[in-house]
């Protein structure tokens, strides 16, 4: 049994381990710091020996406990502790007591650290100094000197001062004064540079992967460089193994080659997908891409999604642009069939669209060229709008799947003018937000705001698509899937021009982190300008994280119970 003392406000306080059948140590120390007692107990060799031990070994190693226990002491700057230490046999084994009077520890007296070389002109050296351990009037700990070292030779490395050496390295103690004085010099040599990217044989053009890569030969030479090189090609999609090896042996005048090995992925891709929910039943869906049409890299994207209530079927041919990763071009088409209580339409529509990261939001630029014919009620509409437009998304998390923390927010604005090859003018702006914030390992909290509102000619001028309508699984859940809004004289929902919706919702893990329970309250609705009437529904829900997405079951009742008392409410998918 080793007994060890470790720091509290009464000063004195026993932490026990238990080691059956040999012999014991305690350790009484006061206003011990963290990890002095374990530093200690790691060079007590005494605690090896059996209870039986011969006594002339076990006394010879208690002999020496006083100048095995000196290098544990002084790791953390104690040059004047005094060591009393007690030996017995009891009934059944050896037992030492050993009480320490750790005396004054030894502080930092002044610090000095002088990089010469290029990276005296590095103002990133300058801030990695002053944020190291050990600043004067720190306790001495030689841990924190090591820590020194390692931090500064491997900031250089990263940095690219791959000469980097040291000409001093020295810490001064003088015991009896309880001072350290830490002198170290270093030269950085010069900043290597990043030399010819070297790309292997695939099948896209050289210039485009260079495009891809967007690393340029004669930059600083940084680790994080050649970190984000092999991601930027990992993730571009075009390929299926990416290896990136920095050549150092072969640097020519302080510039680094780098060779680059690439597999192309395979060129034609198929995923296939089914799926439930409330609002559209059950959905089976097939994606084809050409991930490379030719070797300046577009790409064709197309995906066909078939429902009771939503079917579509989009492609789009996409081309990269100066900055693939940054930026792109597509040329889409979409057409669309939609049948619910509430409307039927058939669309189509070409898109031209520019896409932009600025930052961390996506811009998306387009226009898109909309031909719809569509029934809401006993209102039968044929419009065609040329709609140019531009929208702003952003994500945030910490998880997409498992969202501790984390928002997503996207804004639209679109427009038409029936002088333009359209049948109607308008003006239209929808905005959503939902964030996720989960309070330590306990529960979690849901917010969500979507807002839309439609300036220009009468709603009934307007397409099913570009109606607002509210209630479902997304919405308003107790009501069923765009049921609420504005109603005809035949009491159907027609659509509104505007739309304003809110949901709070709390979940709780109560089987580890997979299995929760959910109560949530929503409200809002579709509406025109001189008619707001609110609904709000609420209830709660079941929600399980399986190996394909998160589940959700919701029980939801409405405040208007005149259609149905309570609904059921079934989906599957990310938290964002």
């Amino acid at each position: 049994m080793i007994s060890r003392t470790c720091r509290t406000w009464p000063a004195w306080l026993l932490a026990v381990w238990l080691a059956p059948g040999h012999a014991a140590v305690e350790f009484r120390v006061a206003d011990a710091p963290d990890g002095l007692v374990d530093n200690l107990a790691a060079r007590t060799p005494l605690t090896d020996e059996a209870c039986d031990a011969p006594a002339w070994r076990v006394q010879r190693l208690f002999r020496r406990l006083g100048g095995d226990l000196q290098p544990a002491l002084h790791a953390f700057g104690y040059y004047g502790a005094a060591i009393t230490p007690r030996l017995e046999r009891g009934d059944d084994c050896w037992r030492a007591d050993v009480d320490i009077a750790l005396g004054v520890r030894t502080t930092i007296a002044s610090r000095r650290i002088d990089i010469s070389g290029e990276a005296a002109d590095d103002p990133e050296f300058d801030g990695l100094i002053d944020s190291l351990p050990l600043a004067v009037g720190a306790p001495l700990h030689h841990g924190d000197y090591e820590a020194i070292k390692e931090r500064l030779q491997r900031f250089a490395a990263e940095r690219g001062y791959l000469d980097f050496a040291y000409r001093r390295r020295e810490l001064r103690i003088d015991p009896d004064t309880a001072q350290a004085e830490i002198r170290i010099a270093a030269d950085s040599g010069p900043r290597y540079r990043f030399g010819d990217v070297r790309i292997s044989e695939q099948p896209l053009d050289e210039g485009f992967v260079r495009r891809l890569a967007g690393l340029r030969p004669g930059t600083d030479y940084a680790a994080s460089a050649v970190a984000a090189l092999d991601r930027r090609l990992s993730d571009s999609g075009y390929f299926q193994r990416v290896e990136v090896r920095p050549r150092r042996d072969q640097a020519d005048d302080n510039a680094i080659p780098i060779d680059v090995g690439l597999e192309a992925a395979k060129r034609h891709a198929w995923r296939t997908g089914i799926g439930y929910a409330t609002d559209t039943g059950p959905r089976a869906s097939l994606r084809y891409d050409n991930r490379f049409i030719n070797r300046r890299g577009h790409r064709f994207e197309s995906a066909l999604s078939l429902s009771p209530v939503l079917s579509t079927l989009a492609a789009d041919y996409v081309i990269p642009g100066e900055d693939p990763h940054v930026d792109s071009y597509s040329f889409g088409a979409r057409l669309q069939h939609e049948d619910t209580d509430s409307a039927e339409s058939d669309s189509a529509a070409l898109v031209v669209r520019h896409t932009r990261k600025v930052g961390r939001w996506t811009q998306n630029r387009f226009i898109e060229l909309l031909h719809e014919r569509s029934t809401v009620g006993d209102d039968d509409t044929d419009a065609t709008l040329l709609m140019p437009g531009i929208g702003w998304d952003r994500t945030e998390a910490d998880n997409l799947l498992r969202t501790r923390r984390g928002y997503r927010v996207n804004l639209e604005l679109r427009g038409a003018h029936d002088g333009l090859l359209s049948t109607a003018t308008l003006f239209r702006i929808v905005g959503r937000a939902k964030g996720i914030y989960r309070f330590g390992d306990a529960g979690r909290i849901t917010g969500r705001v979507d807002a839309g509102l439609t300036a220009g000619d009468s709603v009934t001028d307007l397409p099913a698509s570009l109606r607002f309508f509210a209630g479902g699984d997304n919405s308003v859940r107790g009501y069923e899937f765009e049921s609420l809004g504005p109603r005809d004289a035949n009491d159907e929902p027609r659509g509104g021009r505007h739309l304003l919706t809110t949901s709070v919702e709390y979940e709780h893990p109560v089987f580890g982190d997979d299995w929760w329970v959910a109560a949530f309250v929503d409200a809002g609705n579709a509406f025109d300008t001189d008619d707001i009437e609110l609904r709000s529904g609420y209830g709660v829900g079941v929600r399980w994280y399986s190996p394909v997405g998160r589940l959700r079951l919701d029980v939801a009742l409405p405040d208007d119970t005149a259609d149905d008392e309570w609904r059921i409410h079934f989906g599957l998918g990310a938290d964002l």
